[in-house]
C-alpha cells in the first residue's frame, strides 16, 4: 500500500514539474523567423521585410516566391544553380557556394555582400535550408541587424529550421567569428 501512495506521489510530482510555469510561455519569440503556409516548400520562413529562408526551390516553388514578391535568390549550394528553375520568374539568381563542414569567412562575406547589394526581398536556401542557410542568417542577424551572438545562435539551434547538430562547426563559428572584420569585409 504505502509502495502504491509513494509511486502516485512520484508520478504526481513528475506530471506537476512538466508543466509550463505561470507566465512562462512556449510561443517562439516575435523577432524569430515567422513560417510561411507554402504548397511547395515546408522550410520558409521570413526572417524580415527583406529577407526570406527556406530549403531548395523547384519550380513550382519559384512561381509561388514570386508571387510573394521575392525578387532575389541566393544560392548556397555547391553544386546547384538556381537558372533553369527560376525560369522566366522575375527573380535575380546569385551564388556563393559553400559547405556546410567546412566554410571560411571569405565565403561568409561572399554571402552577406548579396544579401546587401541584391533586390529585396532576397530568398537564402541551400539543400535543407537548415545549416548554411541557418548559418548564414545568423550573421545576417548578427552584421545587418545587431542581434548578438547568444540570440542569434539561440535561433539557429532552437528556431525549428532543423539545423543538424553533427555540424559542430556552426554554433562554433557564431561563437567566434571576427565580426568586425567581416564587417569591413562586407563593405
Amino acid at each position: 500500500m504505502k509502495s502504491k501512495i509513494a509511486l502516485s506521489v512520484i508520478f504526481f510530482i513528475i506530471s506537476v514539474g512538466f508543466k509550463p510555469v505561470a507566465g512562462q510561455t512556449s510561443q517562439r519569440p516575435s523577432s524569430w523567423g515567422v513560417k510561411i503556409n507554402s504548397q511547395s516548400l515546408k522550410n520558409l520562413y521570413r526572417v524580415s521585410d527583406d529577407l526570406y529562408r527556406s530549403e531548395q526551390p523547384d519550380r513550382e516553388a519559384f512561381v509561388e516566391l514570386s508571387a510573394l514578391g521575392i525578387k532575389s535568390s541566393l544560392n548556397l549550394r555547391t553544386t546547384e544553380t538556381d537558372d533553369e528553375l527560376i525560369g522566366k520568374c522575375d527573380i535575380k539568381p546569385f551564388l556563393a557556394p559553400m559547405d556546410a563542414g567546412s566554410f571560411t569567412d571569405k565565403e561568409m562575406i561572399a554571402a552577406l555582400k548579396v544579401i546587401k547589394n541584391a533586390p529585396k526581398p532576397i530568398l537564402v536556401h541551400c539543400r535543407h535550408g537548415s545549416d548554411r542557410t541557418g548559418v548564414v542568417v545568423a550573421m545576417y542577424r548578427i552584421i545587418f541587424q545587431g542581434w548578438t551572438r547568444e540570440d542569434a545562435l539561440n535561433e539557429l539551434l532552437n528556431g525549428g529550421y532543423g539545423f543538424h547538430t553533427n555540424y559542430k562547426n556552426i554554433p562554433e563559428y557564431i561563437k567566434t567569428a571576427n565580426i568586425e572584420a567581416i564587417r569591413k569585409g562586407i563593405k
